[in-house]
């Protein structure tokens, strides 16, 4: 009885042993695949990440050639706009600014304005005009049409343009050459005063320059009559300027000898 027992209790030993083989086996097969599957994976996210940088940094490489693109695209856009408004100024000065046949008619080029905010005053300059004449008044004329005047001060030549109270000259209205000064009034508008009233004006009436205060030549297109008034004794004309002085550039000044 007692081998019986002892018999049994071996086998079931053995049992217990090749069912934990059986176990750890299972284990480690498990654990293997697992590893395995670790590594698989680990490797794949390793392949993904580093491509991802790789991205990354190309679309940052690209990022930064596309800046640098735009920068060097806009510093040449400022040059084509510099060149474009130079050779807007040369065909002006080419095709539009005709010189007048006249003589003493010089080319003389706006820089500057004389005070920020204030655009009826302008700096000038000119390699060929060299009167120093701080009492001499000249003209300026521009598009072909009188454009203001033109005085010595401040060692500089100052263009003064119509609109501003201190341009002012003489001129002729009409067919019938009356004579007025063209200036500035209390209201801002460019009028023509000191017309005598016997005077016969119109609205359309064409206004020059009569050049009888040595500041033009005669017949330099000013502008066109607009409106027709009576005021003390004298009639005053409003006209429409030919040239508007909506920008600054190159002028023709007119220097009339006085010997």
């Amino acid at each position: 009885m007692k081998k019986q027992n002892k018999f049994l209790w071996l086998c079931i030993v053995f049992v217990c042993f090749l069912f934990v083989l059986e176990i750890n086996k299972g284990i480690f097969v498990y654990i293997t695949s697992f590893s395995n599957f670790m590594k698989e994976n680990i490797f794949s996210l390793k392949d993904s990440i580093s491509v991802s940088i790789d991205k990354y940094f190309s679309q940052a490489k690209e990022i930064e050639r596309l800046r640098n693109v735009d920068i060097i695209n806009e510093h040449n856009e400022i040059i084509i706009l510099a060149l474009e408004e130079n050779i807007q100024k040369l065909s002006t000065l080419l095709e539009i600014n005709k010189k007048p046949s006249l003589p003493n008619v010089f080319l003389v080029e706006a820089y500057s304005y004389v005070n920020m905010g204030k655009y009826s005053k302008v700096w000038l300059k000119g390699d060929n005009f060299k009167n120093p004449d701080t009492d001499k008044v000249f003209g300026l004329i521009r598009n072909g049409f009188a454009a203001g005047i033109a005085i010595n001060k401040d060692n500089g030549l100052v263009g003064i343009l119509n609109g501003d109270s201190k341009a002012s000259y003489g001129v002729y209205i009409g067919e019938s050459k009356s004579i007025g000064i063209l200036k500035n009034n209390a209201s801002g508008n460019v009028v023509i005063e000191y017309i005598n009233a016997w005077s016969e004006i119109k609205e359309g009436d064409e206004v020059v320059t009569n050049g009888l205060d040595d500041i033009f030549f005669e017949g330099i297109k000013v502008g066109k009559i607009k409106k027709v008034s009576q005021e003390y004794g004298y009639i005053v004309a409003e006209i429409d300027l030919y040239n508007k002085n909506d920008d600054i550039g190159y002028f023709w000044l007119v220097d009339i000898n006085d010997d």
